[in-house]
């Protein structure tokens, strides 16, 4: 397979003047799209232009063009072209395979040769639609034999997935943000501070806390989760100028723009909750509120709990905590603990949580949630 930016407009009429040739290509080729390609002449353009050479097509007759638009996770069987076959990505973000090797990423701009009588398949990414031009060579009224479909693993955050069989060990990482999460919600800068200290001491990263304060600001609001945040970088400014630097740690995956971040909300919310996906399509709340719903499992189910660089059950460990301290919240405190308890957290190291919150939240605090927790038996 063989694939690079490319305007269609240019493409189209380099096809055009291509002499067909026998040459066979029996496996997919990649070109990268920051690979050269070839500069223009200046006799035939007047301003600096550049085109990339493509694998020929063998095609004695007709050819059949198409325009293909996927939805988000729907591919193609597995099938061969006879005579091949190229695609010109034009929007969104997809996926093709060869059988027998590994699942490629496209994307718009991308130009997919599919050589002839090679075992594939091509469609949109999980969460992504995708749309590509098809131009097939079409021979004895046949362009395309299809075959068997294709068995892909669901590629869903693995972290989110539940073990009911096995339980987890906090960190001490986990424990730092439950006593963080609780100082901020008080609303301790003094405190706050040196908690963050102890969190960037125990291997907890610069990016790892600050997609903390992104996610505690769903559910204590912004005005207060900013705050903390600049309490961070005044901290972190501060360390620096004493030669002390702290890891920055690593950014979050990026999933693609047209990421359809409702249906990936909808997805997790269904994992976290141990219930059956189809079944969980229906919106929140009767549809009382449509915008809290697509809030809540587009922002907040879809997008944050996406980015990687804390775990599902970091996330919720935040939340709980975050609920303990906010008090007078027990509806939700109750669906949030039932998550932790659906992700391995026994009634062990939920007893160590309130034990070490206890260095924060009032004892009103830790009774109201102990209370919640003898409902639950955890």
């Amino acid at each position: 397979m063989k694939k690079n930016q490319l305007g269609t407009f240019v493409f189209m009429s380099s096809l055009s003047m291509m002499a067909w040739s026998s040459d066979k290509i029996e496996e997919q080729k990649i070109t990268r799209s920051e690979e050269l390609v070839t500069e223009t002449s200046v006799v035939n353009f007047s301003n600096p232009a550049h085109f990339s050479r493509f694998p020929m097509m063998p095609s004695g007759g007709d050819v059949a063009p198409a325009i293909v638009n996927f939805n988000a996770n729907s591919i193609t069987n597995w099938h061969i072209h006879p005579q091949g076959q190229y695609l010109i990505v034009t929007e969104g973000e997809g996926r093709t395979q060869e059988w027998g090797k590994p699942i490629q990423t496209i994307k718009a701009g991308d130009i997919v040769w599919c050589p002839p009588n090679v075992k594939h398949w091509h469609g949109a990414s999980q969460y992504s639609p995708m749309s590509h031009i098809a131009i097939t060579p079409v021979t004895q009224g046949k362009s395309v034999i299809w075959l068997e479909k294709v068995s892909l693993e669901d590629t869903h955050r693995t972290d989110v997935k539940l073990n009911k069989s096995s339980s987890v060990q906090l960190t001490d990482q986990q424990f730092r943000l439950i006593l963080i999460a609780a100082s901020n919600v008080k609303g301790e800068p003094e405190n706050l501070k040196k908690l963050l200290i102890q969190g960037l001491e125990s291997g907890l990263t610069i990016n790892q806390i600050n997609e903390f304060f992104a996610h505690q600001a769903a559910y204590i609001g912004f005005p207060r989760a900013l705050k903390g945040m600049l309490v961070f970088k005044a901290l972190i400014e501060m360390r620096r100028q004493q030669g002390i630097l702290d890891e920055q740690g690593v950014q979050p995956k990026s999933l693609p723009s047209s990421t359809n971040y409702y249906q990936l909300g909808t997805e997790t919310l269904a994992d976290l909750n141990n219930t059956d996906r189809a079944n969980s399509v229906a919106p929140l709340f009767d549809n009382f509120s449509p915008t809290m719903d697509y809030a809540l499992k587009s922002y907040l189910f879809g997008y944050l709990f996406s980015r990687d660089n804390l775990s599902s059950l970091d996330r919720e460990l935040i939340v709980v905590t975050t609920l303990v301290a906010l008090g007078d919240v027990n509806p939700q405190l109750r669906s949030h603990l039932r998550i932790i308890r659906n992700l391995g957290v026994d009634a062990t190291q939920m007893h160590k949580v309130m034990v070490n919150l206890q260095q924060v939240l009032e004892k009103e605090q830790i009774e109201n949630a102990d209370y919640v927790l003898k409902q639950l038996a955890f």
